[in-house]
């Protein structure tokens, strides 16, 4: 009877448990905007897709960036009721995959109970429970499992390097911006998964996820610092003894500083980067984390400050070991040079049939494989390109549309243009200064593969309009250049 009794007590408790979960997590039903970025001026078709996400204190749901991303009407729904409510973005950081939404009604949230997040990162083999709304069934899911690894990975939305827990329960299309419960307490958002594996889920840790919200209290989302200089590990006996770099001791070998990072001015190539933050800088790049109980690449002490913060840095210079503080500028971000685009219409020009656009990773995604090698150089600005003190932005020459004006250039696509009228070309914006402002006869175009584009100033002038017209197309160039 004693065991029967200490039964139907847990029972009861589970089923309230369940009952208040119903009410806390969220499914999300979103209208996005899908951009074609070979016509840049078109209109953009739309998709409804879906995810979950969970409600927070202040009124507040926490879901996926990638589950809102160039939204045009979002909903969302609790587990124990049918109705929908109109939500909309209140901030959100594409480089962690996570968003802040908030209602026009306050009503939604009579009744319900707002979770709370943990204090601390979940380590190897603790159990999780995953809560959503998984493609399959309308009512809310739980899938539980282990923590499997915690390490720097990459997040497939954004394409950023940040720390990411690996758990062994089942993440399915729409548990996206769920949250993974332990103890009662959110420990982690569910956001991506490799569907080639068995079980190969991801969640957003509690140290990215309290990043995030301090920047949300912030009221200024500012994302998290790149980490985008070069370094060499120093591991040969011969390198090591070099550099002069003591048995037991660490240390990376600098081997590339961009020019827009915020630590440009204090790291140089052939630099000994020794510590960050007082934490010692082993062989291999890694930082022993006691705060954590883990340990983890260097760069985690840097994508986990705050822009505005100071930062610590030690480093052998000539055989001299030398430490400098540098604060974390927000306006040297190190961002690259071919960033990817975000809740915006593609941004494009047109000047006698010629569509300019700035070279972004979505431009890139139209492009076929198979013709990839004739496009060689796109690809690597992607990969080795750098912002310079002459060059921000490459702009490519994406197409060209018929018309007597450009006859010979019409099977041009895809170049990357180099000069305008003899000037090197910083951005778009520096090109439409060129292409209207100079008043030669002629606008003289190179590409950096070498060829050469001629067009007669006085005939453009006379049929732009009608390139517009015949393609309708409604203006020559994006609403951000206007």
């Amino acid at each position: 009877m004693k065991s029967l009794f200490f039964g139907l007590l847990f029972f009861t408790f589970s089923v309230c448990a369940f009952e208040e979960m119903e009410n806390s997590v969220v499914q999300i039903a979103t209208t996005h905007k899908d951009y074609d970025y070979e016509s840049p001026w078109a209109p953009p078709t739309t998709e409804r897709t879906g995810g979950s996400g969970f409600i927070i204190e202040e009124s507040r749901i926490v879901t996926n960036a990638h589950v809102i991303k160039d939204a045009s009407f979002i909903e969302i729904r609790c587990g124990s009721s049918r109705d929908w409510y109109e939500a909309r973005v209140k901030v959100v950081g594409h480089d962690c995959d996570l968003a802040i939404l908030e209602l026009e009604d306050p009503s939604f949230f009579e009744g319900k109970t707002a979770l709370q997040f943990g204090d601390e990162l979940i380590h190897r083999q603790e159990e999780v429970a995953v809560h959503g709304f998984p493609m399959g069934g309308r009512e809310l899911s739980v899938t539980k499992g282990i923590v499997s690894r915690v390490e720097i990975g990459n997040y497939a939305h954004s394409g950023a390097n940040l720390l990411i827990s690996q758990i062994d329960a089942p993440i399915n299309p729409g548990n996206s911006g769920g949250p993974v419960l332990s103890g009662g307490k959110v420990v982690g958002v569910a956001h991506q998964a490799f569907f080639f594996g068995q079980n190969l889920g991801y969640m957003i840790p509690i140290p990215i996820i309290k990043h995030f919200m301090d920047e949300v209290e912030r009221e200024e989302y500012l994302g998290f610092p790149e980490n985008p200089f070069k370094v060499q590990p120093i591991r040969n006996p011969a390198m090591r003894a070099y550099y002069g770099i003591e048995k037991g001791k660490g240390g990376l070998l600098v081997v590339e500083v961009p020019e827009n990072h915020f630590l440009t001015d204090f790291l140089k190539t052939g630099d000994i980067l020794l510590a960050l933050d007082g934490y010692e800088i082993d062989s291999h790049g890694w930082v022993e984390l006691k705060d954590l109980g883990i340990s983890l690449p260097f760069q985690y002490l840097i994508m986990m400050k705050h822009f505005g913060d100071s930062i610590d840095v030690a480093v052998m210079r000539e055989g001299s070991r030398l430490e400098v503080t540098s604060v974390v500028d927000p306006k040297r971000k190190g961002r690259p040079l071919v960033r990817q685009e975000f809740d915006k219409p593609p941004t494009y020009y047109i000047s006698a049939g010629l569509v300019f656009q700035p070279l972004v990773q979505n431009l890139l995604k139209h492009i076929d494989i198979d013709q990839s090698l004739g496009f060689i150089d796109l690809f690597y600005d992607l990969f080795r390109g750098k912002v310079q003190q002459g060059r921000d932005e490459v702009v490519v020459l994406s197409r060209v549309l018929d018309d007597i004006v450009n006859v010979g250039y019409q099977h041009l696509e895809k170049k990357i243009v180099d000069q305008v009228n003899g000037k090197k070309i910083r951005n778009i914006r520096d090109l439409i200064e060129v292409i209207e402002n100079d008043e030669g006869a002629y606008i003289f175009i190179v590409t950096r593969d070498g060829i050469e584009i001629v067009i007669d100033r006085e005939i453009l002038n006379t049929r732009n309009q009608k390139i517009l017209n015949r393609y309708f197309i409604n203006h020559d160039r994006s609403v951000d250049l206007r």
